[in-house]
């Protein structure tokens, strides 16, 4: 605070020695002075960064077009806790201000391009990005994201899910089904798959097409290939980073933010399907063989399989009925990498509770009788009978790395094709 020059010479040694004593307070309880040390808001603690990862597809709200990725890392570093966020948008309106708010904090704001497209990136160490707010959640406990408009009208909104290093050598995995936008008899899947040593996959496989004709594969409007229909209808593309053969082009790694993929036949749309970025959901059914705080382990066709629960999965005709070991259970969920967390558990009667699903998957095995398919789950042996329908196969006969999708029903542990 300034002095009056009448208060004369002692007044402003005194005044020497006070700011002198200040400041050494501040140095000594650490209090941030100009320092650049975050500073934490009241009612708010300041979180301990681990090592994680959480992804979120922007999907539009309403009457809204475009859409985006959300991806929040932690990592502990010998310099330090690194916190990060990227956020990119695509197809939105042309040289637009979106506001960012992730969990109700708001992160940043994005400038979009004369193409619609626009970034925000911030780190807490390194140089050329803002820092992450201070009070932002850790990335494994993170929610929601949503962008906002001019107006402040909600544009995009998505859902976070963690991908972490798994056990095992895949850390994030995730398949869709791609269907004929034309309303014919084509169809199709892709797939992208991370794993831990840095290897990552896309793929695509289409039936149901004109044989010899061309097709375009378009992934995030970027034509990644031209493939010829075999002789069955099909093709297949395969992309892998790295690799020198097949490389994945470099707009598209990660894979886990891929969101849309097409085939083009002549100009025109024919498949279509977008990935969530939740990983692979289906039903599961089994006998429970194990349970333990926040899952339990079913013994399916496939295999032993750990599902986990959380506070969000809903318990069906349970009642005052606790999970026990023995009991027979269908569970709905999604594959998060390794882990195949529940949404819906529900309990059944028993063995002989007949229930009827539908599973897709690649034929590794034909014998009389039936065949197998390798699910995201694992193997899957279906029983076939004179009752079953075979749809689009035509003169073609089922053989091995045939893309299937199978309705069925349990007949106890049999799972027999209709």
């Amino acid at each position: 605070m300034r002095r009056s020059q009448a208060k004369g010479k002692y007044m402003r040694h005194r005044q020497i020695v006070v700011t002198l004593i200040g400041l050494a307070i501040m140095v000594f309880t650490n209090v941030p002075a100009n320092s650049g040390t975050p500073r934490i808001s009241r009612g708010r603690v300041m979180p301990q960064a681990t090592h994680g990862k959480s992804y979120a597809a922007l999907q539009p709200v309403g009457a809204a077009t475009g859409w985006g990725r959300a991806v929040v890392g932690d990592d502990d570093l010998p310099s330090g806790q690194h916190r990060s966020v990227q956020v990119w948008l695509w197809g939105m309106k042309s040289r637009t201000e979106y506001l960012v708010v992730v969990d109700d904090i708001e992160v940043g704001t994005i400038q979009t391009k004369s193409s619609g497209s626009g970034v925000l990136k911030l780190q807490n160490l390194g140089h050329g990005h803002d820092p992450v707010p201070d009070d932002l959640p850790l990335a494994e406990l993170l929610k929601s994201t949503t962008v906002y408009g001019p107006d402040l009208d909600p544009t995009l909104q998505g859902t976070f899910t963690v991908v972490g290093h798994a056990k095992g050598d895949t850390t994030y995995e995730e398949e869709i089904a791609l269907l004929d936008v034309t309303g014919g008899d084509a169809a199709g899947m892709a797939e992208v798959e991370m794993k831990a040593a840095g290897h990552q996959e896309f793929k695509t496989h289409a039936k149901g097409l004109i044989p010899g004709s061309l097709y375009s594969v378009v992934v995030d409007s970027l034509t990644v290939a031209s493939v010829t229909a075999d002789e069955q209808g099909q093709a297949r593309v395969r992309l892998e980073d790295p690799d020198d053969d097949n490389p994945l082009p470099p707009e598209l790694i990660p894979v886990s933010e891929i969101v849309t993929v097409e085939w083009w036949d002549e100009g025109l749309l024919l498949l279509s399907g977008t990935f969530t970025g939740i990983g692979t959901c289906e039903h599961l059914r089994g006998t429970v063989t194990e349970v333990s705080d926040g899952g339990f382990t079913i013994e399916t066709d496939a295999g032993p399989l750990t599902v986990i629960t959380t506070e969000d999965t809903e318990w069906d005709d349970f009642g005052d009925h606790e999970l026990t070991v023995d009991d027979m259970v269908k569970v709905e969920g999604c594959w998060d990498g390794d882990a195949f967390v529940a949404d819906e558990v529900e309990l059944k009667g028993g063995d002989d509770d007949e229930e009827c699903e539908k599973y897709m998957g690649t034929v590794t095995e034909v014998s009389d009788g039936g065949f197998t398919i390798e699910t995201d789950a694992g193997p899957l042996t279906v029983v076939t009978t004179e009752d079953t329908e075979w749809d689009d196969f035509g003169d073609h006969e089922l053989t091995v790395d045939d893309m299937v999708k199978v309705e069925g029903c349990w007949d106890g542990d049999a799972f027999v094709a209709d």
